[in-house]
């Protein structure tokens, strides 16, 4: 059974200034609930079919509330609710790694949910540990956000800050490249040393200022008449080069 007041809390959740008000947001699915289950996230709630919680064991530390069907679908963001919902806590934020080993990637002004939410399970996909978005990058709260990922939120760490500022505190041995229509074609580059890799706004790329921060420029070889890629799709062909 779920209350109206438990309703109106896990729908709340769907609104960003909401999110930060309860320091909450909501994971669906079996498999997003068990990859957080299997993590340090905390989770605060559990609304799930009887079959669900029967199929699954899950630690008697967590709230677990039996619902319907119906009552599902009434608090789910997706038009045809899965079995499970969580309301999983907001970590306290880590604090930010400036020593960028390995590959970084950073992105500016990723607005699309599903777009953000590709890039972090490709990243997890390439054992990429390190994600920095621009302050005005969509949430990675964002329901939609949150689904896309299959679970690699728990995995990968994502970073809000001033990318224009935080650029300039980047070590001279890390190589910055940038992800252009025009530049070395991505199959020339030699890859030596740590890197950083920044993706650009889907509908106006790198901004003017963060590009003159660039020394690299590099494009993906085209050889069809499309006009252009989807920015998740760039980010993969990118990140496998880079991790090949």
């Amino acid at each position: 059974m779920i209350s109206k007041n438990q309703i109106k809390f896990v729908k709340s959740l769907q609104q960003k200034k909401n999110r930060i008000t309860h320091e909450s947001f909501v994971v669906e699915s079996t498999k997003n609930v068990i990859e957080i289950l299997n993590s340090n996230y905390e989770i605060s709630q559990l609304f799930a079919l009887k079959s669900w919680i029967e199929n699954n064991k899950i630690d008697n530390s967590y709230s677990v509330n039996e619902v319907t069907e119906k009552e599902l679908q009434r608090i789910s963001s997706l038009k045809n609710a899965s079995e499970v919902i969580a309301v999983v806590k907001i970590p306290i934020r880590k604090e930010m790694n400036c020593n960028f080993s390995g590959l970084n990637i950073f992105l500016e002004e990723i607005k699309d949910p599903g777009n953000l939410g590709t890039i972090i399970r490709i990243c997890d996909w390439f054992g990429v540990k390190n994600i920095y978005c621009s302050e005005n990058a969509v949430d990675v709260y964002n329901p939609k956000v949150v689904q896309s990922t299959m679970g690699s939120i728990s995995r990968v760490n994502l970073y809000y800050t001033n990318l224009f500022e935080l650029i300039d505190k980047v070590p001279k041995a890390v190589n910055i490249y940038g992800a252009f229509m025009d530049g070395e074609n991505l199959n020339d580059v030699k890859i030596i040393g740590d890197s950083i890799i920044v993706f650009g706004n889907e509908s106006n790329g790198i901004s003017k200022d963060l590009e003159s921060k660039l020394t690299n420029r590099i494009t993906i070889n085209k050889k069809g008449m499309a006009e252009s890629l989807n920015v998740a799709v760039s980010a993969a062909i990118i990140i496998n080069k880079f991790c090949n």
